[in-house]
């Protein structure tokens, strides 16, 4: 279960609402002229998460293979 959290953390999750609001506006934007789908809109969605939680790991790996990260912070 230790693991499990430990991937989460690293997931940051409290970063994926600001990624997620361009995917959003550009919705609201899209029904507004007309051309809301639903599937653009779940694959934009779903491409958006992926896109920033595949983000944060790179980062989190590039600081751990510079040191930059440590057991203290």
């Amino acid at each position: 279960m230790k693991n499990i959290s430990i991937w989460i953390k690293a997931f940051r999750l409290r970063t994926l609402p600001l990624a997620l609001s361009s995917a959003i506006l550009g919705s609201f934007l899209a029904y507004a002229r007309g051309g809301f789908r639903w599937s653009v809109f779940i694959l934009a969605t779903l491409t958006t998460l992926f896109l920033q939680i595949l983000s944060n790991l790179a980062n989190d790996y590039g600081d751990a293979l510079h040191g930059t990260d440590s057991e203290n912070e």
